[in-house]
């Protein structure tokens, strides 16, 4: 498979060890006791008002049994996806709250081209599309998957959270027994951050963006994902047991999955 940019294509699975523990996720109970994330203006309060703690690093599950270490991996993962999802709400607020004004002050005129630039779209409408948040679950479920509920080499060393690969000569991590080689972030929060931008502006998620504009219920959107690993619907099955098996869908599903129009 022919790739040219890790922010314009889709990320490869990572096959070493990313499956480690899955083959028994059908036998264990449900995940139950999760916390719904708050209301998104709560989010974005927070992104704004609280400094966060430090950033993990370099973290290792494997030593825990698997449902102990579903559990902490949920423990680990949620606020990271929680905090990289109220920086993308933050962006959005700003541009409903600009659209469909007559005339821009200066700094709103600079913040919006910003924008634009970051998300490589001049489209407001499209714009809108592509600055959202992920549903959490769908983010957990395929950190779950790439990184084997955190005992991934990658996840470890590399802070590598979603087996997205390097391909402009920055620091990478490389796989044993192949060419390829996987992005070396400095924290946990980097990956999840990258993760999202990924879905956000990537060629290869325009339906994922087009359906979630929609209000598309998390299992339509990961049928939208079969770019996301050569696997293709395989992977998208495999992502949906995840997420149906450990009761991700109910996570953050009504404030982060939905098409998000302002934020009353």
């Amino acid at each position: 498979m022919k790739l040219k940019s890790a922010a314009l294509v889709a990320p490869a699975v990572v096959l070493t060890g990313a499956l480690i523990g899955l083959g028994k996720v059908e036998k264990e109970n449900n995940w139950a006791g999760a916390q719904l994330l708050p209301p998104v203006e709560k989010v974005v309060k927070a992104v704004e008002e609280v400094k966060p703690p430090s950033d993990p690093s370099h973290i290792s599950l494997r030593a825990l049994p698997l449902q102990e270490r579903k559990r902490e991996f949920v423990k680990l993962m949620l606020p990271l996806i929680e905090r990289a999802n109220g920086e993308v709400l933050k962006e959005r607020h700003f541009l409903l709250k600009v659209k469909g004004k007559a005339k821009l002050t200066e700094k709103e005129r600079k913040k919006l081209g910003e924008l634009m630039e970051k998300y490589r779209t001049r489209d407001f409408e499209e714009l809108l599309k592509r600055v959202n948040a992920v549903p959490a679950g769908l983010v957990l479920a395929q950190a779950a998957i790439e990184s084997g509920w955190g005992t991934s080499r990658f996840f470890t060393e590399a802070n590598n959270s979603f087996g997205i690969y390097s391909f402009r000569g920055g620091k990478c991590l490389k796989a044993k027994g192949s060419s390829a080689c996987l992005k070396v972030y400095d924290s946990l929060y980097d990956s999840v951050k990258d993760y999202t931008y990924n879905l956000n502006v990537g060629w290869a998620y325009e339906r994922f963006r087009e359906l979630r504009s929609k209000g598309a219920d998390i299992y339509t959107l990961i049928e939208s994902l079969h770019g996301y690993s050569e696997r293709k619907d395989e992977y998208t099955e495999l992502v949906k047991k995840v997420v149906k098996k450990n009761g991700f869908d109910s996570i953050g599903q009504p404030q982060l999955a939905s098409n998000i129009t302002g934020l009353n």
